[in-house]
């Protein structure tokens, strides 16, 4: 699965999700505006109802039966309410003042209708001809007290349509579902998609700690020719005094002098060896440890002498560097390519300056040499991978890649600067 549209799907997804939280928070007000227009409503209702020229005071007869029922028909076409009934206080009794013929049709009792008007009820609801029933209040009515002066002169039953907020709910719910699918298929993807660029990841670092093992293998390979260059010295002396000896094996010179100056070549053979290390360098990676910056520096100079041919050194070393934290032979790894590249750019001659010193919360170590420097439209390139100005055969174009890559892995920087008189690399490590 490639990057792009990895990246797509996250987008499509999370815009499907603003949308569809935009869409719920728009319903969700509409919702609420619709709850509080409803409750204004039947709240001005209340208010016109209780006035007392309708109802009279508790106890009085006398009842405004026109004004009432004129009222009635102003608001039975409103928006939210559909019938209404309405009740008059007398004493502790609530009788029923509109309509006014529902007293007459539920003479014998509250519960039984007469039968000529039975089919105008409807018991499951609670109406009768779509007025609600004081006695079975529908579930879609609500009951308002009238009141006039602190006194309760009686009650407005009123059936709400509700359908509009009903409707709102279900879109809400609806998108609160699709929401809750989207955000569910969005994490099961983004999980899938996790294990991947974890998958990928782990790839890639095993990649890179490859690349890096076998570019020091090729610094390796280039140090050990010089290495056997320098070794045939010592074994052609060794071969030339053990030719001083005849085919009777009677020498020329006396056998003890022969044999101390074979134990020197020896030596000078084994010195060779030792000094170039190639068998700790060459060896697995090792685990991360304080590690002297100073050493490291001596070491890879150490490794890498057999290209120094008449280069001048000046070391100038701080002895009060505190340590940094990385694996050793790595350390090593990026100081053996400078100084490398420094003796190869000056063709065996020049000057070799190194610096190391404490500047604030970071490790400075500036390596300089006296070649013939890079060329400005090179200096963008050189820490590209597999960009090289030498021949194929002399490098891989991976050193100085594969030490950026070394120095920020331990959480440090690079920079190059470079004239016609030579080029100077600074790496900052942090003081942890």
């Amino acid at each position: 699965m490639s990057v792009a549209p990895q990246t797509t799907t996250r987008w499509v997804y999370a815009l499907a999700m603003v949308l569809l939280a935009a869409s719920l928070a728009i319903l969700w007000h509409l919702l609420t505006r619709f709850e509080k227009e409803l409750q204004s409503n039947l709240e001005r209702i209340q208010r016109v109802f209780s006035d007392e020229t309708l109802l009279k005071n508790p106890g009085d007869s006398n009842i405004n039966f026109g004004a009432i029922e004129e009222l009635v028909e102003k608001y039975r076409g409103s928006q939210y309410v559909r019938s209404m009934t309405i009740t008059k206080l007398f004493g502790k009794r609530e009788h029923i003042v509109y309509p006014y013929y529902l007293p007459a049709l539920f003479a014998r009792s509250s519960q039984e209708v007469l039968p000529a008007f039975a089919s105008d009820l409807d018991p499951k609801h609670g109406t009768f001809r779509g007025h609600p029933l004081p006695w079975r209040l529908p579930t879609d009515a609500v009951r308002l007290p009238l009141m006039a002066r602190g006194h309760v002169l009686g009650y407005l039953y009123a059936r709400v349509d509700r359908s509009p907020l009903r409707s709102v709910q279900l879109a809400i719910a609806l998108l609160t579902v699709l929401l809750a699918v989207t955000i569910s298929v969005f994490l099961l993807q983004f999980r899938k998609q996790a294990s991947v660029i974890s998958r990928t990841t782990i790839e890639l670092e095993e990649k890179r700690q490859e690349l890096v093992r076998l570019e020091r293998l090729a610094l390796a390979g280039q140090l050990s020719a010089n290495i056997l260059h320098d070794l045939k010295k010592p074994v052609l002396n060794i071969k030339s005094e053990l030719e001083e000896f005849d085919a009777d094996g009677q020498q020329q010179a006396p056998l003890a002098e022969v044999v101390q100056r074979m134990r020197e070549q020896v030596g000078v053979f084994l010195s060779i060896l030792r000094e170039g290390n190639l068998e700790r360098f060459v060896r697995g990676e090792g685990e991360t440890e304080w590690l002297s910056i100073n050493e490291a520096i001596e070491r890879s100079l150490a490794l890498v002498r057999y290209e120094r041919g008449a280069v001048q050194h000046k070391l100038q070393l701080c002895p009060d560097l505190p340590p940094v934290f990385g694996v050793p032979v790595r350390l090593v790894q990026v100081f053996s390519n400078l100084i490398l590249n420094a003796y190869q750019a000056m063709n065996g001659k020049g000057t070799l300056t190194i610096r190391t010193a404490r500047e604030g919360n970071h490790i400075a170590v500036e390596i300089s040499d006296t070649g013939p420097g890079i060329p400005a439209e090179a200096l963008d390139k050189i820490f590209r991978p597999f960009y090289s100005t030498k021949p194929a055969e002399v490098g891989t174009g991976l050193g100085l890649y594969i030490t950026r890559d070394i120095i920020e892995e331990m959480g440090g920087r690079i920079y190059v600067t470079s004239h016609e008189g030579g080029t100077t690399f600074r790496i900052e490590f942090p003081v942890v």
